[in-house]
This record gives C-alpha cells, sequence and structure tokens, in this order.
C-alpha cells in the first residue's frame, strides 16, 4: 500500500470513516485564503484531548499518522473508552502549505505510483538530503540543493483554477523574495509565507529579523533564509505582532476547551528526530508565565517518559521560548511537542518502509514504526494525564 497521500485524498478519507465514531464537527476557524481548519472529535467522555498536526506543512508525516491514528478507532482495531473520553483531532492546521507541499509531491510522484516506485523516490530524497547536509559544511553553500531539483517543475502554476487566490500569493513570494526552484518541496510555512510556529508577538528570533540579519535555515535547506517570506521561518507578513488567522483560531480553540471542560493537555505533533519536548523550568525568561511552577514540570516529565518508554524516541527538556508550540505548552496542562521519524528530510523520508541490510535500527520501517508506536503511546499516556488531571486540577 502506497504511504503518501495528498491534501484531498487526505480529505477523502476524513471523509469515509464512520461518522458515528469520529464525528466532523464544524472548523476551529479558516486560513487567510478560506480553507477550513477541520475539527474532528471522538468520544464524548469528560477528559478531554487535543492533539494537532501539519502546523509545519512539509512535515505530512504529521498529518497522515493522526489521519491513521483517526481510521484506526472508525475502523475499532484501536479502542478509547468513548464514555470517558474526548479527543479533539486538528489533522490541518495549516491547509494552505499542506495543497502547497502535496501538489510539489504530485508533479512528480503520481497518485496512482508503485509501493516500490515511491519507496525508491522518497529514499533518492533522504540520500539528496543527506547529501546536501553534508556540503552544507562549505561557507556561503545557497546553491540549488538536490532535493529542490528532483522537484524543479513544483511552481506556483500547478496549483489549479480551485486555489486561484492561494496560488497568486504564491507567485508573488517567489517573484518578490527570489526563492529557490523547487522550493516547494520544502514549504512549511502558510500561503502568505509567514511559519505559523514563529509567529508569535516578539522573541529573541523576531529581534533579529528587526536588525536586518539575513538569517540562513540550516544543512540541506541552506539556501532558504528564515528572515524573508517563503517556504519556512519567517514570523510575520507585514509588521512584528501579527498573529495569523490559523493561530487565532488555534489560540481560541484550546482557551475554550480548557474554560468548558476538563483538558487534561494535548499532543502536538511535528516531524522528525524521534524526539519529545516537554516543558522545563529554564533559566530562560518565560514571557506567558511568570511563576512557572516546578510542579508543571514534573507533570510534563512523567507523561513524556511514559510515551518515550513505548517509542524509544529521546526526551528533550531544552527549549526557549521562540514558538507556539512553547507558549502552548505553558498555557496549557501537560502538552507535549513529539518530533516524528529519525530520519532527516521532510516531507518524504519519513515514509520509507524498507528493512536495508547493513542499515541502522532508526532507518529501518521508518514509517510503520510511527504509526505503530505512536499510537500505542496515545492509548498508554490518556490515563495518565487524566490521573495527573484529578491529582492536581480538580
Amino acid at each position: 500500500m502506497k504511504k503518501i497521500l495528498d491534501y484531498d485524498e487526505m480529505k477523502e478519507l476524513l471523509d469515509s470513516l464512520d461518522n458515528n465514531i469520529i464525528k466532523k464537527e464544524e472548523p476551529i476557524g479558516f486560513s487567510n485564503f478560506g480553507y477550513p481548519i477541520d475539527h474532528y472529535t471522538y468520544g464524548n467522555g469528560e477528559y478531554h484531548m487535543i492533539i494537532t498536526s501539519g502546523t509545519h506543512s512539509s512535515e505530512l508525516i504529521t498529518n497522515i499518522f493522526v489521519i491513521r491514528f483517526m481510521e484506526k478507532l472508525s475502523l475499532k482495531e484501536i479502542y478509547i473508552d468513548p464514555n470517558k473520553y474526548t479527543i479533539h483531532f486538528i489533522p490541518f492546521v495549516n491547509p494552505e502549505g499542506t495543497i502547497i507541499v502535496t501538489k510539489a509531491i504530485r508533479s512528480l510522484i503520481g497518485k496512482n505510483i508503485s509501493w516500490d516506485a515511491e519507496q525508491t523516490y522518497c529514499l533518492t530524497f533522504y540520500r539528496n538530503c543527506r547529501i546536501e547536509g553534508i556540503y552544507s559544511n562549505s561557507l556561503e553553500n545557497h546553491d540549488v540543493k538536490l532535493e529542490q531539483w528532483m522537484f524543479r517543475r513544483a511552481t506556483p502554476d500547478i496549483l489549479g483554477e480551485e486555489h486561484k487566490d492561494l496560488k497568486m500569493s504564491l507567485k508573488k513570494l517567489y517573484e518578490d523574495n527570489d526563492l529557490p526552484i523547487g522550493s516547494m518541496i520544502n514549504w512549511s510555512s502558510n500561503g502568505r509565507g509567514v511559519d505559523l510556529n514563529s509567529n508569535l508577538e516578539s522573541s529573541t528570533f523576531i529581534d533579529r529579523i528587526e536588525k536586518g540579519e539575513a538569517i540562513y535555515s540550516k544543512l540541506h535547506l541552506g539556501n532558504i533564509r528564515r528572515d524573508k517570506l517563503g517556504p519556512l521561518g519567517c514570523p510575520y507578513y507585514e509588521k512584528k505582532g501579527d498573529i495569523e488567522p490559523e493561530n487565532k483560531a488555534l489560540y481560541n480553540f484550546y482557551e475554550s476547551i480548557k474554560n468548558n471542560h476538563k483538558l487534561i493537555g494535548s499532543l502536538i505533533y511535528h516531524s522528525c528526530g524521534d524526539i519529545i519536548m516537554y516543558n522545563d523550568d529554564l533559566t530562560f525568561k518565560n514571557p506567558w508565565q511568570e511563576d512557572f511552577d516546578s510542579k508543571d514540570t514534573f507533570k510534563n516529565k512523567i507523561v513524556a517518559e511514559k510515551y518515550a518508554s513505548i517509542t524509544g524516541y529521546k526526551l528533550d527538556k531544552s527549549e526557549i521560548y521562540t514558538t507556539v508550540d512553547a507558549k502552548l505548552k505553558t498555557l496549557y496542562p501537560v502538552s507535549l511537542l513529539i518530533e516524528l521519524g529519525s530520519v532527516t528530510g521532510t516531507p518524504l523520508s519519513q515514509f520509507l518502509d524498507l528493512d536495508i541490510p547493513g542499515s541502522g535500527v532508526g532507518f529501518k520501517n521508518v514509517y510503520t514504526n510511527i504509526i505503530e508506536k505512536n499510537s500505542k503511546a496515545i492509548l498508554e499516556v490518556l490515563p495518565l494525564m487524566a490521573d495527573i488531571y484529578e491529582v492536581n486540577y480538580e
């Protein structure tokens, strides 16, 4: 079975789920160009948990993992007590970016491709990213990258008339900011070229941009500037402090669930690294919670440790407060950021599902391990999060 799904295929799969089990709710909001930020629920229990994916659209494995998890629930392959829990799924935090990056994929990798051909493309993409990572040691290495060259025919023109406004915005971004050829495959931002996770009121990163610093990405993405509107990194559209509608919708949604229900926590999916990020009482100033309690660190850590014991992922508590995810993790109970997949190169490397002799453990059956281990981890941490809520918040 092929692994990669584009935006339309993911929407079709979601529409096919048993609506007696997975209920489609009203969108939590809409993007700049009118795309819904979809919201689905499972169960009607008193304990509420939020699961989000696709903040960075090039991290496509996150969307597909969450949707496949929903599918497992719909097919009754896994079970969560619907009378005890309500799970909120936001599978497309960034629908515009997901359309862009999956259209780029389909410019080369067709819908009806065979499994082995799909795996060949993913392996080639992974190898190209690794090679470019080696080249990145050279100074001023800002030329077109091998993985981008694979997708050199992915230009804004591949978007159809149903995406007219998004297409026009994308064309303008390429014209105004001299973006690298083939970089639609690296698209993490929304359709205005804003990185939703960097889209904060202020941060040290934003201060560097305000000072006029040219900030390039790292490794195989070293030809993309984060201080310009484009594929990744840029924190605002016109002026410092502007918050994109996707983030406004997310903040309002979290706050609504917290105020009206027992919000036991959230799982925020990114890629890659096989890492679980939890809040820590760092020496860095936290702009959202001056009196960050060490008990909050402990609550986050024990859930993170449980999740890690199932997935084998590494724990990381080192985080400065420069992302929207850090803000959400500070303001709401037991929220973890989970980086899916150990291999370099989104959006395609995490779809590798090969067992090549001599390869490291982290390289083998990447896709299957992501789906199966993380599905099991969610089932295991849910009751722990509910117990923590009862002890600490009731």
